[in-house]
């Protein structure tokens, strides 16, 4: 057995044990690398965007699972995301930036449905907390236009991950 089939062999071995040693929702969760979830484990956030029932039903969606986490912002504590309108005749729907902001895009959300403004609004506030996009045909954090309002599996499983991070 020649050293590059041997190499193949031991790599092949060492997925299988990380596998069935590593819980799924580790192998499942989708990071993406930086969260903007302050040291007390709190998302506060402010906004003057005119959607604010999407931001009010996304927040109810991720409290849903992990109560408390996502605040409005008080006086008593500083904003960690502050959520804005824009508008710009472009695929983007919404964007949020590691330096505490997202952005709604009008050019989008003015002709969407309710579930899709939700679905949208939910997605960004992941990125806030710290998931990726996903590829599940029901996850929130999945890309594109939808009308999703429930947290799937795989989009808990990526928040209980985050969490760990916080």
């Amino acid at each position: 057995m020649s050293l590059s089939t041997k190499i193949s062999v031991f790599v092949s071995i060492i997925s299988i044990l990380i596998a069935l040693i590593v819980p799924s929702s580790v192998v499942n969760a989708a990071l993406q690398g930086w969260h903007l979830v302050d040291s007390g484990k709190h998302l506060d956030w402010d906004s003057n965007t005119k959607y604010g029932t999407s931001v009010n039903n996304a927040v109810d969606l991720w409290n849903g699972h992990k109560p408390g986490v996502i605040r409005p912002d008080s006086i008593w504590v500083i904003e960690d995301v502050f959520i804005s309108d824009f508008y710009e005749a472009s695929t983007t729907m919404a964007v949020t930036c590691s330096c505490g902001s997202i952005k709604l895009n009008d050019y989008h959300y003015a002709t969407m449905t309710a579930d899709q403004r939700t679905k949208t609004t939910t997605h960004e506030f992941g990125h806030a907390l710290g998931l990726d996009h996903t590829f599940g045909s029901k996850d929130i954090m999945q890309q594109g236009k939808l009308s999703i309002t429930r947290l799937s599996q795989t989009d808990k499983d990526s928040y209980d991950e985050a969490y760990l991070t916080y």
